[in-house]
């Protein structure tokens, strides 16, 4: 305790957090006093973003099809136990959406077209500790040198008002914000990577083209086309897409060069005692090459780096996600918290983690005026295929399955910018490596 307390002291003190803090405090009490006198403009509290009033630019384009947003994520970061402790980074993540309607002003009914780039900034912890796992997603997928800026284009036409068609490069991490009750993406509710971009099963390890560094079984982006179908309390997709991560050029300049891999859900919203609820079934199946994990030779380190002599063809994926509401507001139901757990199974060779689990609660605060505060604390456990496991004993690189659990709090100071504290306890895969303590500070602001 008395180490987290200073970091907590460390992270208040370092200067640009305070900057912003103070940046962030002054707009609002700022738009509030200009708001009070005018009475002409929205409350800063319901605001969307921080320029969101009747009379704004963003709302009028908004009516002839066009939507914007700016997040800008701050994170201070830092190891306070284990291995590596004292080590703290300053760092964040840029992301701008644009979303074109055409249908409102005329032409394609039913197309949209959804953009998202997005840009990293300083450093974080990520290759400073010992997990297999990231423990700051949102910073986790850095090209060479440091350097990360990413585009991600979806088209989406739809069909009916319950089936439609999308192609194009999706942002996994923010398609598993979407998640109830979970959420976020890693930038403002859980940061590991085991919470905040679970498993797809779509990725593989390879040593032509894999997966980014602790992608493990999920790429942070990937390329290809999916079909959804909406009927009564039923959602199905069916997806087909490039196995490798789309943020290797390579990808996007020769598709599918490896192989397909292919893949489908089922979702059932339900109600129990009146309480929302899903359950979610999904599989995957890929026929490219991984490494057979039974000829380990060489690794580094890093999941990516697995070589060996030898390769495999083909691998399966299998989960069941479920979330279940305790309480939710009787105004707006998606105002809730409750359970939630994930499951997977997947062949164990070449795919290098055979299951996986998490579960635990998250959730809104439901107190009166702290509706927008979102909280959560989950447990997760990633079974390494045993063929890894002995492989890397043989190569005098012992490693074991990975263990963690999390905690956040996320207090929304208005509905344009966020300020939460998170904490990670790992028993990382690393053998004879002490529990690492891993906390943070972060801040969103949106735009």
């Amino acid at each position: 305790m008395p180490k987290l307390i200073w970091f907590v002291a460390r992270s208040i003190m370092n200067w640009r957090l305070f900057l912003v803090l103070l940046i962030i405090l002054l707009n609002v009490l700022v738009s509030s006093a200009q708001e009070n006198e005018l009475q002409t403009a929205t409350s800063v509290i319901d605001k969307r973003h921080y320029e969101d009033t009747a009379k704004s630019v963003r709302n009028k384009l908004e009516k002839y099809g066009l939507s914007s947003e700016l997040w800008v994520t701050q994170i201070y970061q830092g190891i306070i136990a284990g291995d590596n402790e004292g080590i703290s980074r300053y760092g964040g993540k840029t992301d701008g959406f644009l979303k074109i309607e055409p249908a409102k002003f005329g032409i394609l009914r039913g197309f949209t077209l959804e953009t998202q780039y997005e840009h990293y900034f300083g450093l974080d912890v990520n290759r400073q500790d010992d997990a297999l796992l990231a423990v700051n997603t949102a910073q986790a997928y850095l090209r060479a040198g440091g350097y990360h800026s990413a585009l991600s284009l979806v088209a989406t036409q739809k069909l009916d008002e319950n089936l439609s068609i999308s192609v194009g490069k999706f942002n996994l991490l923010t398609m598993a914000a979407k998640t109830p009750l979970i959420g976020g993406g890693g930038l403002n509710t859980f940061m590991n990577r085991a919470f905040a971009l679970p498993s797809t099963g779509v990725a593989y390890t390879s040593a032509m083209g894999g997966p980014g560094d602790r992608v493990v079984l999920s790429p942070p982006y990937s390329l290809g086309g999916q079909v959804e179908l909406k009927n009564g309390p039923y959602e199905i997709d069916l997806y087909l897409v490039d196995p490798r991560s789309a943020q290797s050029p390579r990808v996007i300049q020769r598709p599918f060069e490896v192989g397909v891999a292919f893949g489908a859900g089922i979702k059932i919203n339900s109600q129990f005692l009146g309480l929302n609820g899903s359950h979610t079934l999904r599989g995957a199946y890929s026929n490219a090459n991984g490494i057979n994990l039974n000829t380990v030779d060489e690794f580094n380190g890093n999941i990516r780096s697995i070589n060996g002599s030898m390769t495999k063809n083909g691998y399966y994926f299998a989960s069941y996600l479920m979330t279940q509401n305790i309480y939710q507001s009787i105004a707006d139901p998606e105002k809730s918290w409750g359970l939630f757990a994930l499951y997977t199974i997947s062949d164990g060779n070449p795919t290098p983690i055979k299951w996986s689990m998490f579960s635990g609660l998250a959730g809104n605060n439901l107190l009166v005026s702290r509706e927008e505060d979102r909280w959560g604390i989950g447990f997760y456990h990633y079974g390494v295929s045993q063929q890894l496991l002995t492989s890397l004993q043989q190569i005098n690189d012992p490693r074991r399955s990975e263990t963690g659990v999390e905690a956040f709090y996320n207090i929304a100071l208005n509905k344009f910018s966020y300020l939460s504290a998170d904490l990670q306890i790992i028993s990382p895969w690393v053998t004879n490596r002490p529990v690492e303590t891993i906390s943070a500070i972060r801040m969103q602001s949106r735009f």
